[in-house]
């Protein structure tokens, strides 16, 4: 995993280092559409990353320093913020700062649609399994009621003769 999230922050680096360098030398942003969708993948894969570590670790005991880790997670939410900040700062400065607040309101929309998908299929897995731990029950109630109504006709067999 250490392996994973060291290759994830290596991109999210090389991404970010691309869009400095393009918002450094006052490329127009639409110039910089490759750059910019890199980072947003680079970003998304490395939140998902800590997102699943720190699920792991409530979860389960870990191995390795708490600490590195937490400065680790801390140091990439910092990193994205940051570059947040200057792609922000940049549609700003280009009197684009109207098409940034779209794209941030856009983003909060997109985000909210796939948060209610997530939690609609949660709810639909857990009724699922549901639905299958009654089943199981009835399966292991008729197996066990089949199993008892042949041991007692055995008995009475038994006492017949």
């Amino acid at each position: 995993m250490i392996g994973e999230i060291a290759l994830l922050i290596k991109g999210l680096d090389t991404a970010c280092k691309l869009v400095k360098t393009g918002l450094d030398r006052k490329k127009d942003l639409e110039e910089m559409g490759g750059e910019i969708s890199s980072f947003f993948a680079s970003k998304e894969a490395v939140e998902e990353k800590i997102a699943e570590v720190k699920k792991k670790n409530k979860n389960y005991n870990s191995t390795g320093s708490a600490l590195e880790e937490a400065i680790q997670i801390e140091q990439q939410a910092q990193k994205i913020e940051d570059m947040m900040s200057r792609i922000g700062k940049e549609y700003s400065r280009q009197g684009k700062s109207h098409k940034w607040a779209k794209v941030k309101k856009d983003a909060a929309n997109i985000q909210k649609n796939r948060d209610f998908k997530m939690a609609a299929a949660n709810r639909k897995k857990i009724l699922q399994d549901r639905q299958d731990d009654e089943l199981y029950l009835v399966i292991k109630l008729v197996s066990g009621l089949v199993i008892l109504m042949i041991g007692l006709t055995g008995v009475v067999l038994l006492v017949l003769n």
